[in-house]
C-alpha cells in the first residue's frame, strides 16, 4: 500500500512541477555569432557553438524575460557579450558580433569557413536523403515493393 501511494505522489508531483514550466511563460532566444563558430557561455558555463538555443522561464508575472548575459569567445580570444529582453512566448534569433577592433581576425574567419562547409555538407546530406525518400515513396516504387513489378530499381532500395 505505502509503495502504492509513493509511486502515487511521485507521479503527481512530476506532473505539477511540468504544468509549472509552461510554453506560455518561457521565451526562446537563438544565438549566432558573427563570424560563425564561436563558443559560447552563460555564468562562466560553457553552453555549445554558436548557434545555440537556450529557453528561459519568466516569472509569472512580467511580460518580458530578462537573459542572463551571454559571452562569445571565438578561436583568436575576441569575446564580446550580449544579453536582452524577450517578451514571454517569443523565439527570437540574435548575432553577436565579433569586435572589430580586436586581433587575429583571420584565425576566426578560417574556423567560420569549416563551420560554413559543414553546414554546406550537411544540408546537401538532407536534401538526398529527401530526393531518396520521395523517390521511395513514388508509385513505380510502391508496385516494384509490392511485387507487382519485376524489375529491380536500385532507387527503391
Amino acid at each position: 500500500m505505502s509503495r502504492y501511494f509513493f509511486a502515487v505522489a511521485g507521479l503527481t508531483l512530476a506532473v505539477l512541477l511540468a504544468g509549472c514550466a509552461t510554453p506560455g511563460n518561457q521565451g526562446m532566444l537563438t544565438y549566432e555569432t558573427n563570424p560563425e563558430g564561436a563558443q559560447l557561455f552563460e555564468g562562466g558555463q560553457a553552453i555549445g557553438t554558436a548557434p545555440v538555443t537556450r529557453t528561459y522561464a519568466g516569472d509569472g508575472k512580467a511580460a518580458q524575460i530578462t537573459t542572463p548575459e551571454v559571452t562569445a569567445v571565438w578561436p583568436s580570444g575576441a569575446k564580446a557579450s550580449f544579453w536582452t529582453k524577450i517578451d514571454v512566448g517569443s523565439d527570437r534569433v540574435t548575432t553577436i558580433e565579433r569586435p572589430a577592433k580586436a586581433p587575429n581576425l583571420q584565425a576566426d574567419l578560417d574556423n567560420a569557413a569549416k563551420f560554413k562547409l559543414a553546414r554546406e555538407q550537411a544540408q546537401a546530406r538532407e536534401k538526398q536523403e529527401a530526393l531518396r525518400d520521395q523517390a521511395r515513396n513514388s508509385a513505380r516504387c510502391k508496385a516494384q515493393q509490392s511485387g507487382q513489378s519485376k524489375s529491380v530499381l536500385d532507387d527503391c532500395n
